[in-house]
């Protein structure tokens, strides 16, 4: 959705939705939206400056990285950003980053699209490790059974040579 800032004299309210798989990426890989990215947002102007802020909300679909069954996570999040015009962007040999300066963004002309920022929260709010429960006992590293859906018949050994090594290290010393 695109903001036209002459239409705003202080602040409005903004709903939308947008399609977040036209902006993956291809370091996006294994998101599946599940449903259109759904937003509610404020866009103030503070002097020249727009901040945007609101919940963010989708559903995807991610492959768990213990046993690689699929699973769907809901992304709840609140979009809380400040863009300022492209000028007043310090060049890089004066870029040094605040705190503040993380949730700062530039944008050129008088229209905002919203929808790249909404996609960036997204992402942002994935887990790093993606668990399908937090109890998920992943899969055998010898016959790859999910150990969530079945026991494997693999025989554990109890003791290797490389650890039966270590195990005569460490009793000598």
């Amino acid at each position: 959705m695109i903001i036209k800032l002459h239409d705003i004299e202080d602040e409005i309210e903004v709903r939308g939705r947008t399609d977040g798989s036209r902006f993956l990426r291809p370091e996006d890989t294994g998101i599946v939206f599940m449903a259109p990215i759904e937003w509610a947002l404020k866009v103030r102007k503070i002097g020249r400056d727009v901040r945007l802020s609101g919940p963010v909300e989708t559903v995807v679909r991610l492959a768990c990285d213990r046993c690689l069954a699929d699973f769907t996570y809901e992304v709840k999040a609140d979009l809380d950003i400040e863009l300022a015009p492209k000028e007043s962007q310090p060049s890089e040999a004066d870029l040094e980053l605040s705190p503040d300066d993380m949730n700062l963004y530039f944008f050129e002309g008088d229209e905002i699209d919203v929808d790249p920022y909404v996609y960036e929260e997204t992402i942002v709010n994935l887990p790093f490790k993606a668990l399908c429960t937090d109890t998920c006992k992943g899969i055998c590293p010898t016959c790859g059974t999910n150990l969530n859906a079945e026991q494997c018949r693999c025989e554990t050994a109890t003791a290797t040579e490389l650890s039966e090594k270590l195990r005569q290290f460490l009793k000598e010393n």
